[in-house]
């Protein structure tokens, strides 16, 4: 079989079905017709390739693009094949020691090897900040693969990084594949008219992400060239709307040229048509959001609105001449108490705290899901979504706090979260208020609840 990167990442989800990152044996039995269609040699190399008794989605999609393995439309070998990556690990492993416990690519290294790693990989002096994922000024093998791998890899690894919203990651990966289709199209000479557009609505309720997914999404731009740096400049209406006449173009225009080189992120931006008596100028900051809408990336940002799925419908029908100007909406859903166990996890261990082991990892996982699920209740979820991690965690950390605070003095003292803890914190969780509109209604409840967990491996965040 012949594949190029995303048709193996497509086949991949096929069987990856937990979204582990990795496969069983018994996963590839299960789905052997499959494979044997498209991937026979998966199950004829499955010993040599495969890593205690687990093929790595990595290894898999490595194993069918190393060089020999088949060949590739010249387009994609041009854009993903430039680097042979078996021959830069051999490289990384040979020039970059273990220090502290970790195999980093450090500058002094890139320094002493440059000739070598430009060989190898060219261009990587110049890109090495751009692969620095972690912030550390450091690459790790990880960050050097997927710098070398291209887009498609990048995105992959941003997306596991993520917890749930896979219907936001395939609308994602549909907007990516488009863009970079239509440029190989311009690049072969034809003459593609896409319009051109790129802003966006995020649409979904608080704590779903919204503003992590626009950083993500600047990178992304920047990265495939619709923009010239991942900057994000997020805003909501008091930063575009003045009180007094004549105050409000002038605003608005000073963040659209503080944000012209990347990302406009615009949230709650349904509150632009808050009806605010005689003086409100949200109309205004519109007109003038809708002048710059029609410059390319540079001249003016991307823009991105995002807020509640029924307040930006109704925003949106209320600003038809904004409405043509956007290309694309995409959809955050909540969470489920499964996505909400994931983060509720990683926002104690982010903070150097542990849940006791009957509620750690994927073995407790269905256990810490059914506490949440039983103890919160199912608006107050909706409403939060990430969000609902944090307090959960600020509750339990309080409960742990009282129980360390009675200890005699020399015991040891404990970073670890118990059942007890996390029961009794969801208990403290109160009912939301009921949510009036915010579009055309003057107020309501309609504030950000967005205080998710948010960053690396979260999933929160507005």
């Amino acid at each position: 079989a012949r594949h190029t990167r995303p048709e193996l990442l497509n086949i991949w989800k096929k069987v990856d079905t937990k979204n582990n990152g990795y496969v069983t044996l018994e996963d590839v039995l299960a789905r052997s017709k499959l494979l044997q269609e498209e991937c026979p040699e998966i199950i004829d190399n499955w010993a040599s390739i495969a890593k205690d008794a687990k093929l790595s989605r990595q290894a898999f999609v490595d194993f069918y693009l190393r060089p020999g393995t088949g060949k590739k439309d010249s387009a994609e070998k041009e854009v993903e094949l430039l680097v042979d990556l078996q021959e830069l690990r051999i490289l990384f492993d040979r020039i970059v020691p273990v220090r502290d416990g970790k195999q980093e690519l450090r500058v002094s290294d890139l320094v002493h090897h440059k000739a070598e790693l430009e060989k190898v990989f060219p261009g990587i002096a110049k890109r090495f900040v751009e692969g620095d994922i972690s912030g550390s000024s450091t690459l790790s093998w990880d960050e050097l693969r997927i710098l070398a791998s291209g887009t498609d890899e990048w995105l992959e690894y941003q997306f596991d990084r993520v917890i749930g919203l896979q219907t936001l990651k395939d609308q994602l990966r549909q907007f990516h594949r488009s863009v970079v289709l239509d440029k190989k199209r311009s690049q072969a000479g034809h003459d593609v008219k896409t319009g051109g557009k790129f802003h966006m609505i995020f649409q979904g309720n608080p704590g779903t992400g919204k503003t992590t997914v626009a950083r993500l999404v600047a990178q992304l731009m920047h990265r495939i060239g619709i923009i010239e740096s991942d900057l994000l400049v997020e805003v909501q209406r008091d930063k575009l709307v003045a009180e007094y006449v004549g105050q409000t173009g002038p605003k608005t225009q000073a963040v659209i040229e503080e944000a012209k080189s990347g990302v406009l992120f615009i949230d709650e931006a349904y509150r632009l048509s808050q009806s605010g008596g005689g003086k409100d100028f949200g109309r205004e900051a519109v007109e003038q959001l809708m002048g710059a809408m029609n410059e390319p990336p540079g001249k003016a940002p991307v823009m991105v609105f995002a807020g509640y799925p029924d307040d930006m419908e109704t925003f949106m029908n209320a600003n038809a001449g904004l409405y043509r100007r956007i290309a694309y909406t995409f959809d955050f859903t909540d969470y489920d108490c499964t996505d909400l166990a994931q983060i509720l996890e990683l926002t104690a261990k982010g903070a150097g705290f542990m849940l006791e082991p009957s509620l750690s990892g994927s073995a407790g996982r269905d256990r810490l899901a059914s506490l949440i699920e039983d103890n919160t209740l199912p608006d107050a979820r909706s409403l939060m979504n990430g969000g609902l991690c944090e307090r959960i965690f600020t509750f339990s950390k309080q409960s742990l706090d009282d129980r360390e605070s009675r200890k005699a003095r020399g015991e040891p003292i404990s970073v670890e979260l118990t059942e007890a803890d996390i029961v009794g914190a969801c208990g403290r969780i109160p009912p939301p208020p009921p949510r009036e509109s915010s579009v055309d209604g003057g107020g309501g409840t309609g504030g950000s609840a967005d205080a998710g967990s948010g960053g690396s491996g979260g999933g929160g965040g507005s």
